[in-house]
């Protein structure tokens, strides 16, 4: 504001007014100057206070990664005292951090005996049943590696379809090879293993083992013949010292017969003879296993 004083034009204005002028315009660049001194100090204030909050933040930051650090810490501990053995208990991991560790082998078997019985069926003779009991007692000195001894008892008996040919056909039939014993050495060799799950209530390990071996066979007719054997099998680890068997084993020999001849007499002929049986069985370990 730009005041104009005209010299002699206000003759009785006194001197007070000039002086009030000056004083104005004085006050009023003062406080212009003090606002332009303040504002620079908010600023600061203001940088300062952003600052602070950074600060914050990193503190709090490294505050939840101790933290998580400690938690980490607590559930690996707790995870090495865990043994996880159902599938209901993997909930308690925490997903994508916890890894549930399942052993190699459930069962050990090094340095100790397993000892089985076992339900056997023949399931390739199609006019007689062959059925009877398996003995078995196996040493492991690795644990994939073992020799089994075999002991295997038969009984014969007629299938409906061949009743049915002797009661209403008048047809005489009878087994030319009716396999009354077993008995023979296999190697085990056991190179698979793997886990299930029972009904997602248990997890079950199992081993399938393969047998092959060598022995004698005794049949009906009196005569024994050197036989080759071939299993194959599984093996579900109930705990560390019994399980449940199931196997398949092929025997395969030659033996003599007796055919009868158009004439009717009989003549002795050799022929092979193929027996499959399923088995299904029980094995218990000793000694008791002191490790894993």
């Amino acid at each position: 504001m730009l005041i104009f004083l005209e010299k002699n034009a206000y003759p009785n204005t006194s001197m007070n007014f000039v002086s009030a002028c000056v004083l104005t315009s004085l006050i009023f660049f003062l406080s212009n100057f003090a606002q332009a001194q303040i504002l620079p100090r908010e600023d600061q204030q203001a940088d300062a206070g952003l600052e602070d909050l950074y600060d914050k933040f990193e503190n709090e930051e490294a505050a939840q990664k101790s933290k998580r650090d400690k938690d980490q810490k607590q559930r690996d501990e707790r995870q090495s005292e865990k043994d996880i053995t159902k599938l209901s208990e993997l909930s308690t991991l925490a997903p994508f951090e916890d890894i549930a560790v399942l052993q190699r082998r459930f069962l050990p078997k090094t340095g100790r005996v397993e000892l089985s019985g076992s339900l056997a069926l023949s399931t390739n003779n199609q006019y007689f049943n062959n059925y009877g009991v398996n003995l078995r007692g196996a040493y492991y000195f690795q644990e994939k590696y073992g020799i089994e001894g075999v002991y295997q008892y038969l009984a014969n008996s007629e299938r409906p379809i061949t009743s049915g040919l002797t009661e209403n056909q008048s047809i005489s039939t009878r087994s030319l090879v009716e396999p009354e014993s077993f008995m023979g050495v296999t190697f085990k060799w056991t190179p698979l293993y793997g886990k299930m799950a029972w009904f997602q209530k248990r997890i079950i390990p199992f081993d399938i083992y393969f047998t092959p071996g060598v022995g004698v066979s005794n049949t009906a007719s009196g005569g024994s013949a050197s036989t080759m054997t071939l299993g194959m099998g599984q093996l579900f680890a109930l705990n560390k010292s019994y399980g449940v068997r199931w196997d398949f084993n092929w025997n395969y020999y030659q033996t003599e017969v007796d055919v009868t001849t158009t004439g009717g007499g009989t003549v002795k002929e050799s022929r092979n003879q193929s027996d499959l049986f399923l088995g299904i069985g029980f094995s218990y370990f000793i000694p008791e296993a002191k490790y894993r």
